[in-house]
C-alpha cells in the first residue's frame, strides 16, 4: 500500500506536469477573451537605443527553427494575431499580408512578417492587426540632466544596458531561437525588463525636474495606447496573440494579468512542449 506521502508526491507531479492545454481546459467555461504576449527581438535590428547582435536569419539553420517556433505558436490556436506595427498605418500592413497571402512576395526578414505573417497565413487567418502607437520619449533631455548632474550614474546605466545586449547575442549566437525566446520570455527577464525603467531610468530627476519620471511614463504611456489598439479588436471567446518587442510584453503583461475581462495565457509554455 502506497504511503500518504508517496500519494502526494505522485499528485504533486501529476498536477506540475499539465499541458498549457490542460490547464485551460479546468476553465473552459469561462469565457472571457484569452489574451498570450510574445516578446521578441527585432530580426531586422532597430532604431531603439538597445539591440541585439545576431547573424543572418534567411540561413536555412534559422529558417527551420522559426518554422519550428510557428508550430509550437500554433497550437494556442489563436484567432487573431496582433503585431508591432503602426496602427495608423494598418492599411499598409493589410496590403503586404494579403500580397503574401496570394503568393506575391516572400516573408521579409522581420519578426512581423517571419513569426507573424507566417503563422497567420498557415492558420489561414484572412487578415492581421496592427496595434503599435509611436511616442517619442525624451532620450535627448534625460542625456543632458544625467550628463550635467550625475554622469556616473548615467554611464554606469549605459554600460549595464550594453552588457545585457552583449550578453543576449551571446546566447543567440549558441542557441536555437526558440530557447531564446524562451529565455527571453520568462519571468526574470519581464522583471529586468521593468527594472531597468522603474528601479534606474526614474531615478535622474531632482527638485526642479522629472525627466526620468517623464521618460519611463512616457514608456507606459505607449504601453497603454497599444493595449486599447489591441483592444479594439477583441471579441469574446477570442484567442489573441500579440507578436511585440520583449520590453513591451513586460508591461503589456501586467495589464491583462490584472484585468478582470481577459484571461492572460503565458505563450511561453506552449513554446516548452
Amino acid at each position: 500500500m502506497k504511503s500518504y506521502v508517496t500519494i502526494i508526491v505522485s499528485l504533486l507531479f501529476l498536477y506540475g506536469c499539465n499541458s498549457p492545454k490542460e490547464v485551460e481546459k479546468k476553465n473552459e467555461s469561462n469565457k472571457n477573451p484569452k489574451v498570450a504576449i510574445l516578446g521578441v527581438f527585432h530580426f531586422a535590428g532597430t532604431s531603439d537605443f538597445s539591440s541585439v547582435e545576431f547573424e543572418s536569419l534567411e540561413s536555412e539553420k534559422r529558417q527551420s527553427e522559426i518554422r519550428d517556433i510557428v508550430q509550437k505558436l500554433k497550437e494556442f490556436k489563436p484567432t487573431k494575431i496582433m503585431l508591432e506595427f503602426p496602427s495608423s498605418d494598418s492599411k499598409h500592413l493589410d496590403s503586404l499580408y494579403n500580397a503574401t497571402l496570394n503568393e506575391n512576395r516572400n516573408f521579409t526578414i522581420n519578426e512581423i512578417e517571419q513569426l507573424g505573417f507566417r503563422l497567420a497565413k498557415e492558420l489561414n487567418h484572412k487578415r492581421v492587426y496592427s496595434i503599435d502607437y509611436k511616442l517619442n520619449l525624451p532620450f535627448n533631455e534625460l542625456t543632458k540632466f544625467a550628463e550635467k548632474n550625475d554622469k556616473e550614474s548615467f554611464s554606469e546605466m549605459i554600460a549595464s544596458i550594453k552588457q545585457q545586449d552583449k550578453k543576449e547575442s551571446n546566447y543567440l549566437a549558441k542557441n536555437t531561437l526558440l530557447d531564446y525566446l524562451i529565455y527571453r520570455n520568462s519571468d526574470d527577464e519581464d522583471i529586468r525588463n521593468k527594472d531597468q525603467y522603474i528601479n534606474k531610468t526614474a531615478k535622474f530627476v531632482d527638485d526642479s525636474s522629472y525627466v526620468g519620471a517623464k521618460f519611463v511614463s512616457k514608456w507606459w504611456e505607449r504601453n497603454i495606447y497599444m493595449m486599447t489598439n489591441i483592444d479594439k479588436w477583441i471579441m469574446p471567446n477570442d484567442r489573441i496573440l500579440v507578436i511585440v518587442g520583449a520590453a513591451h510584453r513586460a508591461i503589456l503583461r501586467d495589464f491583462y494579468e490584472d484585468r478582470t475581462d481577459t484571461d492572460y495565457i503565458e505563450i511561453r509554455t506552449y513554446l516548452q512542449e
